[in-house]
């Protein structure tokens, strides 16, 4: 079976499991799901368990203020499926604005810690039961608004 083939595959087995989420193969060794907050978990668990990705590469978020909301994204991969080791594996969830909490994916993905963390740091998103949200980046005496929202005046400009 060739890399496309089985990207189809896990993109096929993942909207069966899941049909409430979006699932799409944009290109080679990529699959993208977008997922809601409620259902975070227990794909990120099906995902770890059932398909093998093992670890979160990164955690990114983006703000939209003209929509009233932001994205959260996940980047896993695997170490443990050598077929799998080249495909990136992007899960994304929006949240309002108003209400920036999500469930911490750590307890699933030990490696996704310092990305949370510095995603809530640069953000404002509150990852709900993340054992450490301690400033990571940012001084501790920070007391403006996450830095890289959209609304973030620079001083002086």
């Amino acid at each position: 079976m060739s890399a496309s083939e089985q990207d189809q595959e896990i993109a096929k087995r993942i909207a069966e499991r899941f049909p409430e989420n979006k699932v799409e193969v944009p290109s080679k060794n990529r699959i993208d799901v977008d997922v809601s907050v409620q259902t975070l978990t227990t794909l990120a668990t099906y995902l770890r368990d059932i398909e093998g990705f093992d670890h979160v590469t990164s955690v990114a978020g983006t703000d939209y203020p003209d929509k009233n909301l932001m994205t959260i994204i996940y980047h896993l991969s695997t170490y443990a499926k050598p077929e799998n080791r080249r495909l990136i594996l992007s899960v994304s969830a929006s949240l309002p604005r108003q209400d920036l909490t999500v469930p911490s994916l750590v307890s699933i993905w030990p490696s996704a810690e310092n990305h949370e963390r510095e995603t809530h740091e640069m953000l404002g998103i509150t990852f709900q039961g993340h054992p450490n949200s301690n400033l990571l980046l940012l001084p501790e005496d920070w007391a403006d608004i996450p830095p890289l929202r959209k609304d973030f005046k620079l001083r002086g400009r």
